[in-house]
């Protein structure tokens, strides 16, 4: 079971009886009666019997969680609490993101479930597979993804929609050449000339992009709206406009969804060092019990991690210690304490 950070555990011996289980109550409730500067929470370290279960249940008390190890574990380690990220931002955006948070891996998450990651080089992977013209469609990239890229602004269509069919390429002829190879459904980039809006829109151009800050006119607003064209206006030159579009990407498309390796809070350190050791990813990432998202972790997060502190209660031998027991503040037979914690609860119970 996982505990609270900066917490010390109060535990008895394996196999307790009573006196063990109330020991641990019993000092737990006085140690934070004279010590508020921590917190002290009682637990057990295996099965009560009935007579155990009955006190516990005659006076109201709640019963301690179980506890049969104390190694180290994720959650009593600092690890980073990176925010996930939509499978819809475009590759431009995680870069950036990646840069901000000087991060080289992003979860992307969706209402705090995993979906995939994505690193520095697959994105570097994206730059080297983009020389397809089709790709920007092929990826089902939202139109939002494209203006947020180009610094544009959508002056025809819908930003949430996206391009699904068609190729990119840049209209750098004039119009007679044009309508040798525009098809249905293209993305053109182009300059101000009216004459080359006007013959890819009649081309039937699912996108066009006009470069350089110029402005559409309205008779070609007007026509793009009845034909279905979608007008985009980035104040990019053409050349850097075809150079970027393809980042406007989303990353659900370049993203690793298959043989992740995820670790729990409730993992054991020595165990998941040594499965680091095997692996050659630099971040790898956290969910809780419940099986959402939390954070990254990394080797160095493993250098800084502490071990559990525990007060040992009701022992005479180091074999009747829970397992994993390497950081002992305290070791104390509180028996003695049981009218205490007798007093204590009543008074509780009032």
């Amino acid at each position: 079971m996982a505990e609270k950070k900066n917490s010390v555990l109060v535990i008895g011996h394996r196999n307790p009886d009573t006196d063990s289980i109330c020991s641990a109550i019993a000092y737990a409730r006085l140690k934070n009666l004279v010590d508020p500067d921590n917190t002290y929470e009682p637990r057990r370290a295996g099965n009560l019997n009935e007579e155990t279960q009955y006190v516990l249940q005659y006076f109201g008390v709640e019963t301690p969680k179980l506890v049969e190890d104390v190694r180290t574990q994720v959650c009593d380690i600092e690890f980073r609490e990176l925010k996930g990220v939509s499978r819809e931002i475009s590759l431009k955006k995680a870069w950036r993101i990646m840069n901000e948070t000087n991060a080289v891996t992003l979860p992307i998450t969706k209402k705090n479930r995993l979906e995939g990651l994505i690193t520095v080089t697959d994105i570097a992977s994206s730059f080297m597979e983009a020389s397809e013209s089709s790709i920007l469609s092929t990826a089902h990239t939202q139109y939002r993804n494209i203006v947020e890229t180009l610094e544009g602004e959508m002056i025809v269509g819908d930003e949430k929609a996206y391009y699904t069919s068609g190729k990119v390429l840049v209209a750098a002829a004039n119009p007679d050449l044009m309508e040798n190879y525009i098809e249905k459904n293209d993305l053109v980039i182009l300059g101000n000339r009216y004459e080359s809006q006007l013959c890819a829109i009649e081309m039937e151009a699912g996108c066009i992009v006009v470069c350089d800050g110029a402005s559409v006119s309205l008779t070609i607003r007007k026509l793009a709206e009845q034909r279905g064209c979608v007008v985009i206006c980035t104040p990019f030159d053409t050349f850097t406009a075809a150079r970027q579009i393809n980042q406007s990407m989303p990353i659900s498309y370049f993203m690793r969804t298959e043989r992740l390796q995820l670790f729990d809070t409730e993992d054991f350190v020595d165990d998941i060092r040594e499965v680091m050791a095997k692996v050659r990813h630099r971040d790898f990432p956290i969910l809780d019990t419940n099986g959402h998202y939390v954070g990254m972790i990394s080797r160095r997060n493993l250098l800084g991690g502490t071990n559990k502190r525990i007060i040992l209660v009701d022992h005479n031998e180091r074999t009747q210690a829970v397992k994993g027991d390497r950081c002992i503040l305290e070791i104390n037979h509180l028996a003695a304490l049981l009218p205490l914690f007798i007093r204590c609860t009543r008074k509780m119970a009032e």
